[in-house]
């Protein structure tokens, strides 16, 4: 009877988020945007000082914001917000939860040196790769790639009631990868030995905290070229276009 009764629980539970159990994991993807959920990006004391020796700034645009960052001798070392919009796990035959992916959609970070900028935009998390994934925004042409390689650095905390998930963990080491660093170097027109330091960066933390209660939802549009505020600069050529199209126009007519 309390077999019976087990069976009949697990198939209820199984049932409730449309899935059957197999031999295989199942998948879940969870929309998150209504739910105090974040990453945060914490850079490490060295990458901070490396960018800043660079004179590279960091800015959040769309979702993303500023957090509190953390004091690393006497220096304010800062981090930055994506909120998390969907998360997705796998059950195993066995009920075991395992994390798959995590995204970020509508978070976006410019990265800037002088007058040579681009963004990294709409973050996943990809558990199965050790990877995380981003859109790169350069001069209006987007590029989706693996950005940085991780090792979760605490144990995984995560749990699931009905539909609603709760998720813990820290990922450490992260490394940019080649591809990466390739782009990265170029966009900002950093010299040999900049873009040598910058493939050897430990870049910091990313710290995922997906709880059960509610927030403001954040939207999950994915952010896009399109959303780029241009330059001052860029704002100044155009007017100085526009003088240069008036006084030709005023040629013609004399």
């Amino acid at each position: 009877m309390k077999l019976m009764s087990l069976k009949a629980v697990a198939s209820g539970l199984f049932l409730a988020v449309g899935m059957a159990i197999g031999t295989s994991a199942s998948a879940l993807s969870l929309n998150t945007t209504a739910l105090k959920a974040n990453s945060t990006l914490q850079l490490s004391a060295d990458a901070f000082a490396a960018l800043e020796g660079a004179n590279v700034s960091f800015s959040t645009l769309g979702n993303a914001y500023a957090g509190a960052g953390t004091v690393i001798d006497d220096v304010l070392v800062p981090s930055y917000i994506l909120p998390v919009t969907e998360a997705a796990v796998s059950i195993g035959w066995n009920l075991k939860l395992s994390p798959t992916s995590g995204e970020a959609s509508g978070s976006a970070l410019s990265i800037k040196r002088g007058s040579n900028s681009f963004a990294l935009a709409n973050f996943n998390i990809d558990y199965a790769s050790e990877q995380v994934f981003a859109d790169v925004i350069i001069k209006g042409v987007t590029t989706n790639m693996a950005v940085y390689s991780f090792d979760p650095q605490s144990d995984l905390k995560i749990g699931l009631s009905g539909l609603s998930l709760t998720l813990n963990q820290t990922l450490g080491n992260l490394q940019l990868t080649t591809q990466a660093t390739d782009t990265f170097a170029s966009a900002l027109k950093l010299s040999a030995p900049l873009k040598s330091a910058l493939g050897g960066l430990d870049f910091g933390t990313i710290k995922i905290d997906i709880a059960t209660s509610l927030r403001k939802p954040v939207s999950d549009t994915a952010f896009t070229a399109a959303m780029m505020v241009p330059e001052p600069s860029t704002y100044a050529l155009m007017a100085l276009g526009m003088v240069g199209i008036a006084a030709v126009a005023r040629r013609k007519q004399a």
